[in-house]
């Protein structure tokens, strides 16, 4: 749940932004989070990288935005974010299957005017870039561990509006 000191908002994917689509290859919905930590032990391999950027950054939420959100619900999805648990605020409503039109309606109802997007998939967003200039595009293969990316997500950060 979003809390009044959480002012700003990361949007976030998965696959191609926490871990190479690659590492989670062969997986079919329903899995529990126990089921995929065993069966695909690389999937969120750059969720530690991204604690470590939020460290200190107590007025910014995480959002899932990713399409995991279709098929896990908020405690299952709390259960594999556990890393960034102070952080986590909760997931696009999983019924709004289109990703742009889910944030514009999140950051509408929690009023929300600073944030980024963390994405691989620009064409999940209609206008792309002129109207998502928030959008943080990820090489799937490298995530946000992309030195581009995350000068720009450390830059974002630091730079409280």
């Amino acid at each position: 749940m979003l809390q009044a000191n959480q002012k700003r908002v990361i949007f976030l994917d998965f696959d191609g932004v926490l871990h190479p689509p690659k590492a989670i290859a062969g997986a079919k919905p329903p899995l529990t989070p126990a089921q995929i930590r065993a069966g695909w032990p690389q999937t969120f391999q750059r969720l530690p990288l991204l604690a470590q950027l939020l460290q200190g950054h107590i007025n910014v939420g995480v959002v899932v935005s990713s399409s995991w959100r279709l098929f896990l619900n908020e405690q299952e999805l709390a259960e594999l974010l556990q890393p960034i648990k102070d952080w986590y605020v909760g997931a696009l409503n999983p019924r709004m299957t289109q990703r742009d039109e889910a944030i514009t309606q999140w950051l509408s109802e929690y009023e929300i005017a600073d944030f980024v997007v963390l994405d691989d998939v620009p064409k999940f967003f209609s206008g792309y870039p002129s109207q998502w200039p928030q959008l943080m595009v990820c090489n799937p293969a490298l995530g946000i561990a992309d030195q581009a990316v995350m000068q720009r997500l450390q830059a974002w950060l630091t730079n409280a509006c």
